[in-house]
């Protein structure tokens, strides 16, 4: 399997990795780089995003020995950190980065062109959606969909309750519905 939630496999693969089994560090790695990789993309430019997500990896790797289970899953340790690195990144700049969902500048004699034209038009909108949300809601909205965190995972991670997030994921969700339907028929 790869990816998904697994604390228990998980936690195994870093006691293995702990004793020196880098083959099992290697699998915990592709179980999740994946995923966190993209939800620090929606953070940072691409260079950045792989930098905190390795930075994540090499934090958990050297304390391997010390994790203790019982005060998290593994998963949402590396989540948790990843979100925390992408947030202090973001704190130290003077305006937010996103990863550029650009549109390709081009004519095409295909009859389908301004469907494309106008998907990549929508996907953009979206984006720059997302990237205005509040910095709590849309982390939550994130960790949900592209991280595939339980909403308890997702609380844990950014040290809020369960009630507080699942506002958070609905504030999101509705801002962004509404903004797509502001698009769509017009202020």
């Amino acid at each position: 399997m790869r990816g998904g939630s697994d604390p228990a496999l998980d936690l195994s693969l870093l006691h293995k990795s702990a004793a020196g089994d880098e083959k099992s560090f290697a699998h915990l790695v592709e179980r999740h780089e994946r995923r966190l990789r993209a939800i620090a993309r929606q953070f940072l430019n691409d260079a950045e995003a792989d930098e905190v997500v390795q930075e994540a990896f090499i934090s958990l790797w050297s304390s391997a020995g010390r994790f203790d289970g019982q005060r998290g899953s593994v998963g949402t340790w590396l989540y948790r950190v990843v979100a925390n690195r992408c947030i202090d990144r973001q704190r130290n700049r003077w305006r937010w980065l996103t990863t550029p969902l650009g549109m390709m500048d081009w004519a095409s004699p295909e009859p389908l062109a301004d469907r494309v034209v106008s998907g990549q038009q929508e996907i953009a909108s979206l984006g720059r959606d997302l990237a205005s949300l509040p910095e709590r809601q849309r982390l939550a909205l994130l960790l949900t969909t592209v991280g595939e965190r339980s909403v308890g995972e997702v609380a844990e991670i950014i040290g809020s309750s369960k009630p507080a997030t699942e506002q958070l994921i609905v504030r999101a969700r509705r801002t962004l519905r509404s903004r797509m339907r502001e698009r769509n028929d017009g202020p």
